[in-house]
């Protein structure tokens, strides 16, 4: 499970996790901090990084997979059972625990269909109005979708949908990789 979730943060697959890695992912614009002015969006970053750094991290800026691995060990401990500590990873990181291939395609696949479907008859099938759906969705107003606009996009268009699916589907629209969905890749996604 912490490996699952390693790689969901390191996208360049570098085998650390650095801001650019997480900037995309990590929505900081709700953070009363930011909303205050007192932090920048890179301060709040860096300090997230910070903590899975831990007490035998070295505060670089840079998660190691051992400082990651380090981190998860240590809440491990506190947690009542392993059960519990998988159930809390996929609620976190939107990762099973057990891979059903052959559901979790077929669940996704529906998923991506819905989508389409309700984003297009919302814009009454005029692709004009995919700016504005686009806008609407994106809360934070930063010209991308992050993974938690994209998990309450799917609520509002009243899908129903377990969060563990969330992440596949968000990944497969993100084409370039960014960690973010871009209005392009939103509205190829749409055409495609």
């Amino acid at each position: 499970m912490v490996k699952k979730a390693f790689s969901i943060m390191d996208l360049n697959g570098s085998g650390s996790i650095t801001v650019a890695d997480i900037e995309g992912r990590y929505d900081v614009s709700m953070n009363p901090e930011f909303l205050e002015g007192r932090k920048t969006k890179t301060e709040i970053l860096t300090e997230f990084l910070h903590s899975f750094e831990g007490a035998k991290g070295n505060r670089d800026g840079c998660v190691t997979w051992e400082e990651f691995c380090n981190y998860y060990q240590d809440l491990a401990m506190s947690t009542p059972s392993d059960e519990y500590f998988c159930k809390m990873m996929e609620s976190c990181w939107q990762v099973p625990e057990n891979d059903d291939e052959e559901n979790s395609q077929a669940t996704v696949k529906h998923l991506h269909s819905e989508v389409k479907t309700r984003v297009i008859q919302l814009a009454r099938n005029d692709p004009a109005l995919y700016r504005k759906i686009f806008n609407d969705f994106d809360l934070s107003g930063t010209d991308c979708l992050t993974i938690d606009e994209v998990s309450s996009m799917i609520a509002k268009l009243r899908i129903s949908v377990e969060r563990k699916y969330i992440y596949p589907f968000f990944k497969q629209v993100d084409a370039n990789n960014s960690g973010a969905i871009e209005f392009e890749e939103f509205e190829a996604y749409l055409h495609g």
